[in-house]
């Protein structure tokens, strides 16, 4: 199958949502801060991402210093994610105790990420943190340990569903380009999100000072674009219920 989708080049105006030089720098270097602050030393950081310290503490350098060197886009996702990871870790170590443990212990809710096997993957006291970590799996959450049988997973608001719905709809369509043999859809996801490739990952976090929401018409282009490659057609050019509606009175 033949998909033709229309990716943007030089010749089109810059992306609504991109990172400048100087603005990926500052980024790496709070992500570098942030695990710091949980006791990750650059040292450790780099081994867990294969490479060496003096390559990390580059990147860390004024754009403008000859021992710059500009991040790679896998390099600064794998970060953030350490980092937030860090974050989330942290958050929940008041709660995790044992029944009859400290006096004063915490008793809570515990939630479980689930990929799409089943299998679980993470466990969380917030149940926003385990929905991020299910939808990037085709996966779901669900409530493991709670003091009171009634608990269940709370709903999620408007702007969380909305989250959720692109995280998700990122996952198929990349399931959908693996079975066709694609390797592009992060071009795919910055078309439609007007970002590019280093913003990207800002629109799949629940770590609210990184985090970029996305909008209703972003959502709705993804889910639509699925539903094209899922019959089999090319990505059609889309349009909202509003632009349809506007069509269709001129039509009369």
């Amino acid at each position: 199958m033949d998909l033709q989708i229309e990716i943007q080049d030089e010749t089109r105006p810059r992306a609504l949502y991109h990172l400048t030089d100087s603005e990926l720098v500052s980024t790496f270097r709070e992500a570098e801060n942030m695990l710091a602050q949980y006791g990750c030393t650059r040292t450790h950081t780099a081994a867990v991402l294969g490479l060496s310290p003096i390559t990390l503490k580059a990147y860390s350098q004024g754009v403008a210093t000859v021992s710059h060197r500009r991040i790679p886009v896998s390099t600064l996702d794998r970060i953030r994610d350490l980092a937030v990871d860090a974050y989330w870790t942290a958050a929940a170590h008041p709660y995790r105790c044992e029944i009859g443990g400290d006096k004063g212990a915490h008793l809570t809710p515990v939630y479980t990420a689930h990929d799409r096997t089943g299998l679980v993957r993470n466990r969380h006291p917030h149940p926003i943190r385990m929905q991020e970590v299910a939808d990037k799996m085709g996966g779901s959450v669900r409530v493991t340990w709670a003091i009171f049988p009634s608990v269940t997973v709370p709903p999620l608001d408007a702007a969380a569903t909305l989250r959720s719905r692109w995280r998700i709809g990122a996952w198929q369509l990349g399931d959908q380009f693996e079975f066709i043999g694609r390797d592009d859809v992060d071009a795919v996801l910055c078309e439609i999100a007007d970002c590019d490739r280093y913003s990207l990952w800002n629109f799949s976090t629940e770590y609210r000072p990184w985090q970029q929401q996305v909008t209703t018409s972003q959502v709705e282009r993804l889910e639509a674009a699925i539903a094209d490659i899922e019959r089999g057609d090319e990505i059609q050019p889309w349009e909202s219920a509003v632009q349809r509606a506007m069509a269709d009175l001129e039509d009369l």
